[in-house]
């Protein structure tokens, strides 16, 4: 029988114990019955706090796994056996293993910034990252793949669509074709639901990080960094509600009137959620 599959990504932004972070993490959890929580920019600190919060007195039903990477990941481990499996400096994969639910892997990034290289360093850097996925998968014998965290890069950037990148696109009946032949080569497809929140007018933010640079020519003000991912395989189990940027917790906006995340509360950047039954 299909059960509830919960994971949460943030950035916190290295917001430290005293900034009121590790109830909003514990709320995340919370309202949203997430059963790993992926963070980056999280100091150890903000870490123990966070399983304290979690834990109540004399449980140990939140684990923190150990990554070889920037990704600092807490799981229910009373619902699940997480591991790492393996790592680059920008990402870590990870076997779920929920008997007797499908298994997963879960793949978490926290990508090299936008401040210290250019957009086609990142480019090179994703087709990287897209094809260590594909040898992990030939491994697993699976592609029961979910795909999130901060890219640093656009829905729309050459590392994210192309297809020796990672493949992602748009339409859920593309997703659903599988993959696609180019040059020879055949190129597994990722699902991309971000773009949905992308434009204005609609209920939710139009992206998870705002940026604007005065005097630069080109400006996107929106940004999209924080993105998931997900693999045909799964997508008999996505719904159009599956995927979410979290933009209130704790009964508390994240955001200004202008949908602009607000630091004083949270983040500069905006927690994601991805639901699966599976």
């Amino acid at each position: 029988m299909p059960t509830m599959f919960c994971a949460v990504f943030w950035n916190i932004g290295r917001k430290t114990t005293r900034n009121g972070i590790v109830r909003l993490i514990a709320a995340l959890q919370r309202e949203e019955d997430a059963d790993v929580i992926g963070l980056a920019e999280c100091s150890d600190g903000v870490i123990g706090s966070t399983l304290r919060a979690l834990n109540p007195i004399g449980s140990t039903a939140w684990e923190p796994i150990r990554t070889n990477s920037r990704i600092q990941l807490l799981v229910r481990s009373d619902r699940m056996r997480v591991s790492e499996i393996d790592h680059h400096e920008y990402y870590s994969f990870f076997e779920v293993r929920r008997p007797p639910a499908v298994e997963l892997l879960l793949v978490v990034t926290h990508m090299i910034s936008r401040v210290y290289h250019e957009f086609d360093h990142i480019d090179e850097e994703l087709k990287e990252f897209a094809s260590a996925i594909r040898k992990i998968e030939i491994i697993k014998r699976h592609t029961n793949t979910i795909l999130l965290g901060d890219f640093n890069a656009n829905p729309f950037t050459n590392g994210i669509v192309t297809a020796a990148g990672l493949h992602a696109v748009m339409p859920l009946i593309v997703a659903k074709t599988g993959e696609r032949k180019v040059a020879h080569r055949m190129y597994p497809y990722f699902f991309n639901p971000m773009w949905k929140f992308f434009g204005d007018g609609t209920e939710s933010p139009p992206g998870t990080c705002y940026y604007s640079p005065e005097g630069a020519h080109r400006a996107f003000h929106w940004n999209m960094f924080d993105q998931i991912m997900i693999r045909p395989a799964l997508l008999e189990h996505y719904t159009n509600d599956s995927v979410q940027i979290v933009n209130k917790l704790a009964g508390k906006p994240l955001t200004d009137r202008f949908w602009i995340p607000d630091r004083s509360v949270g983040s500069d950047h905006l927690p994601i959620r991805v639901r699966l039954h599976c």
